[in-house]
């Protein structure tokens, strides 16, 4: 296997190789509008990581790069502790109000923890609900995540229920949420903030669970829906379930959630 197809192994887009021995910061198959992923490569030897999906290190070859050292897993455990700690120093400063960002996503009364002018989101580890991080979400919508949040694994998770339905964005799960509330069925929604973390989580966490994927004109949430093997569904049109509820109103996300579920049905 080639560096370059290690690399797009771990879910980095390469397109040409520096190979130059330094660190490299390149889009994610997940994330294509955005630099998560890195690389080293010295013509032998390298080392690859996707932020979104990955805690350690990727290596190729047997060669020893020196420019790990500045992200070994110790450290790495410790900006991930830092980061677990910012995030519960915000949400202790943190009121429950409503936010700019609900209002423009169709919730003008839903409310949430803000701090700053910025709608926080508490991210916790999906198996032991320990803190590890919170993404931020400005005014503007603009979305950031603490540095050094542990974004593998953490979950955001509405209402609560043996049956989970997981999705990629905050504003998809309120959507998804009110929807199923809407139905009278009591379930949770996880959000999972990536699409290759949706498969992460989804491979792990019991009870019955449903996908409700992001339509996005690159395929990645149609693709990993798929490769679950759960029942899953996206809105006809592209975007997510949000983009439908403010297109077409809450009724249309419940109408594709309905089908779903009843296709589960006649299937069985």
């Amino acid at each position: 296997m080639s560096f370059v197809a290690h690399a797009k192994a771990h879910g980095l887009i390469v397109n040409h190789i520096i190979s130059d021995g330094r660190w490299h910061r390149v889009p994610t198959v997940d994330k294509p509008r955005k630099r998560n992923g890195a690389y080293v490569y010295d013509g032998q030897s390298g080392v690859v990581k996707n932020w979104a999906t990955m805690d350690g290190f990727a290596r190729y070859g047997s060669g020893v790069i020196k420019q790990i050292f500045n992200f070994t897993g110790e450290e790495d455990r410790i900006r991930h502790a830092r980061a677990a700690k910012q995030a519960n120093d915000l949400i202790k400063l943190s009121t429950v109000k409503n936010h700019p960002y609900l209002t423009a996503k169709g919730f003008p009364k839903t409310t949430g923890l803000v701090a700053d002018e910025e709608l926080i989101i508490p991210m916790r580890d999906y198996k032991t609900q320990k803190l590890t991080g919170a993404q931020r979400i400005k005014p503007d919508g603009r979305k950031l995540f603490i540095p050094g949040t542990r974004a593998k694994g953490s979950v955001f998770v509405l209402g609560r229920g043996k049956e989970s339905w997981l999705v990629e964005g905050y504003a998809t799960g309120l959507s998804v949420h009110a929807a199923l509330t809407m139905m009278y069925r009591t379930a949770q929604v996880v959000v999972c903030f990536s699409a290759s973390n949706l498969s992460y989580v989804a491979e792990r966490i019991g009870g019955e669970r449903f996908i409700v994927a992001d339509h996005d004109e690159s395929g990645t949430g149609q693709r990993v829906a798929e490769s679950s093997g759960l029942p899953w569904v996206m809105s006809p049109e592209t975007g997510d379930a949000n983009d439908l509820h403010q297109q077409k109103g809450l009724l249309a996300v419940k109408s594709i959630l309905k089908n779903l579920i009843l296709s589960k049905c006649r299937a069985q």
